[in-house]
């Protein structure tokens, strides 16, 4: 192991696990962030310690890409086909780890096989068998339990026959290498455990249970909800082959294979939590690992994260202060609104039964129900206003409609806002689509003050034999947005 552990790999990841060892005590930790179960004494522990001590020449400057190893070792000894390309450097590790096996006679790697309880499936994966190029490899479909059942139960029969009591001095060469090659892709999947943890800092989290999940908050300023961290078990799918999961040698206790999701986002005025990011992990550490880091990074960023589904900012601008110099601004012309209607309608035309008008107010009821206006927002990927915000019941032609699409960075075209007062001045109640697109055009067309270039600033010129009027006509304004182009982007 490294001499200088303060400043190791190793030495960082234990420090992230909060503890002080860097031989046994870490690969324990490790191998429970990875969701494995910590290798036994003796070879398997050799074998671990020996693929951490070569990570720890690494540079810590050097960034690999989590699971880069694990996919290069899957591969091995070809290199893989990756966007973007396998950093060599992943390549030379699993190279030197790949040393640690390579000499090893058959029943050493039985040895080391179960010491770090292997499973019957990471065996069958690692395998050139004929039966896994038959339809069960890593990268092909698995067989369907219901559809093929006799197929499933010959191929798990052949797996479980794949190595029976065969001692391991009667291994034949396939069965040598297919073990040779578990190990390798095991030892690979626990580097890139020990590069995650090393590469980030530690950015642990003041966790709560809940009744069904552990909960923390992280306070941004300026941000009326604090950004949330979530962590919950889930029940892994189980397995199409029974005992996929077993040990191969040793152990006849399936191996557990938990399944922990994070999330992390923030509440919404009336309270509901909406997911900006999240993942999967084998285990609960590293379920919170990766909710830690990335509230970090939001934190790190909180002037201009903006939530991926609703696109409100995590901080919201004060209307009268925005500048167009804000680093998060959109610009919302009229030609995204245009098209957003004709999507709306397209799904109308589609579904005429399911539609009985187009409302205005208010922007979402209490059954998650949009407005129009709502509808077209959301369609140009800008946020719209809900249950609990005071513009909710705003009028898209009022000042506090505009100030809250402000207060997210998001400012209107004249011919936008135009649109958009158009469409609540066709009248109240559920009117048809066409009727409020007419509105809303003829309100468009009345803005004064050079409005033909303004047109076509925010839409693209028009082509030769049409004009203006004809685009109140929803069939005829598609055909425009599909032969023309915007001069600018919007």
């Amino acid at each position: 192991m490294s001499q200088h552990a303060s400043t190791s790999r190793t030495g960082l990841a234990a420090t992230a696990f909060g503890i002080h060892s860097t031989g046994r005590e870490l690969v324990s930790a490790v191998c429970a962030f990875s969701g494995h179960p910590a290798p036994g004494d003796g070879l398997a522990a050799h074998l671990v310690i020996g693929a951490f001590t070569a990570l720890d020449r690494v540079p810590l400057g050097v960034r690999l890409y989590v699971h880069d190893l694990e996919h290069t070792a899957e591969e091995w000894p070809a290199l893989p086909i990756t966007l973007p390309p396998t950093p060599w450097q992943a390549a030379t590790l699993v190279d030197d780890l790949a040393a640690l096996v390579t000499a090893l006679s058959a029943a050493e790697l039985c040895t080391a096989a179960e010491g770090m309880t292997l499973t019957r499936g990471e065996v069958a994966l690692a395998s050139d068998k004929p039966i896994l190029a038959r339809g069960w490899r890593k990268d092909g479909p698995l067989p369907d339990a219901e559809v093929m059942p006799q197929a499933r139960r010959d191929r798990e029969a052949e797996l479980l026959q794949l190595f029976g009591h065969v001692d391991p001095h009667d291994w034949s060469p396939e069965q040598t290498d297919a073990v040779r090659k578990a190990l390798l892709i095991r030892l690979a999947g626990l580097g890139d455990a020990l590069l995650r943890v090393s590469a980030l800092p530690p950015a642990p989290l003041d966790w709560q249970m809940g009744s069904e999940r552990l909960t923390a908050h992280l306070p941004v300023p300026g941000a009326p909800q604090p950004l949330e961290a979530q962590v919950v078990a889930e029940t892994a799918e189980p397995h199409p082959l029974i005992s996929w999961n077993d040990p191969m040698w040793g152990s006849t206790t399936t191996v557990s294979r938990e399944c922990w999701r994070w999330s992390v986002g923030w509440r919404s005025a009336d309270g509901e939590f909406h997911t900006d990011a999240g993942s999967t992990e084998a285990s609960q550490a590293a379920a919170r690992f990766g909710a830690e880091q990335t509230i970090v990074e939001y934190a790190a960023q909180a002037q201009t994260v903006r939530q991926r589904a609703r696109y409100r900012l995590l901080v919201p601008r004060q209307p009268d202060a925005l500048t167009m110099s804000d680093p998060a601004i959109v610009v919302l012309g009229l030609r995204s609104l245009l098209e957003a209607a004709c999507q709306e309608y397209r799904s109308e035309a589609n579904h005429p039964e399911s539609t009985t008008g187009w409302r205005i107010l208010p922007h979402k009821d209490e059954n998650k129900e949009c407005s129009l206006v709502a509808i077209l927002l959301d369609d140009c990927y800008v946020p719209c206003p809900e249950l609990g915000d005071p513009a909710n019941e705003a009028d898209p032609a009022s000042a506090a409609f505009e100030d809250f699409l402000r207060s997210h960075a998001v400012v209107l075209t004249p011919p936008a806002r135009a649109y958009l007062t158009g469409l609540s001045q066709a009248g109240p109640g559920e009117l048809p689509l066409r009727r409020r697109h007419e509105e809303a055009m003829r309100a468009v067309f009345a803005v004064e003050s050079e409005a033909a270039d303004l047109l076509a600033v925010d839409t693209g010129p028009l082509p030769d034999g049409m004009a203006w009027i004809d685009l109140l006509d929803v069939a005829e304004l598609e055909d425009f947005l599909a032969s023309t182009e915007p001069d600018s982007p919007q």
